[in-house]
Order: C-alpha cells, then structure tokens, then sequence
C-alpha cells in the first residue's frame, strides 16, 4: 500500500501532496521525542500533534505521512513546511485508535521495537 492508496481507500483528506511512498508500519503517538525514537521509513505517525515540529519530525525520522486525527486544525505554517520537506499531512475524522483500526485492517502491524 502507498500513501496516496491509503487516501483513497480511507476518504481521509490529504492537506498536502499524496506521493507513491510505501507505507510500511504504523505508530501512533503525541509525544515528538517518542516518534523521533520508534517511527522510521515508512511510517505512517499518527496523532494530534499538529504544530510546524510535527513536520520537522517526520522529514528525519522518513515517515511515509502523518496522520492528524480527530480532524485537528492545521496552520498554515505547518503546511507550508510540510509541502517544503516534501511531507504528506491527513485530517482524518477518527480517533487516533480508529485510525491506527483502519490501517491494521489494511493489514499494516505497528513499528518494530
């Protein structure tokens, strides 16, 4: 699966560009410095983070996307960043248990400890 497959099986909006990346694993977590230690290639991040260092995160650790649940707002900065670094953000309506149900439905399991 790739993220932009992810997109359009799941109805989620895509805030930025869907690219073809594989989609790999799944974490879902709030706290940064917990995603910069455990997301990596290919992760899709879940969460409700939603502020300029969400993208900063994601562009080092190589998430494949980050999902913002519970249809968080998004700035305009974040935004902008994450189009710069090249990072797809979602809105997703559910929870970031729903979200992370929907991917493991899709058969992607959670990142190797």
């Amino acid at each position: 699966m790739t993220v932009k497959d992810l997109v359009k099986k799941t109805g989620w909006d895509a805030l930025t560009f869907a690219p073809d990346l594989p989609v790999l694993s799944a974490y879902v977590c709030d706290l940064l410095s917990c995603a910069m230690a455990k997301a990596s290639e290919g992760t899709v991040w879940i969460t409700i983070q939603s502020h300029v260092n969400v993208v900063a995160v994601a562009s080092l650790t190589g998430c494949a996307c980050v999902v913002i649940a519970e249809r968080t707002a998004v700035s305009q900065e974040t935004l902008d960043a994450a189009r710069t670094k090249n990072i797809c953000i979602i809105s997703a309506p559910c929870t970031a248990f729903g979200a992370a149900a929907a991917l493991s439905d899709f058969g992607i399991g959670e990142v190797s400890q």
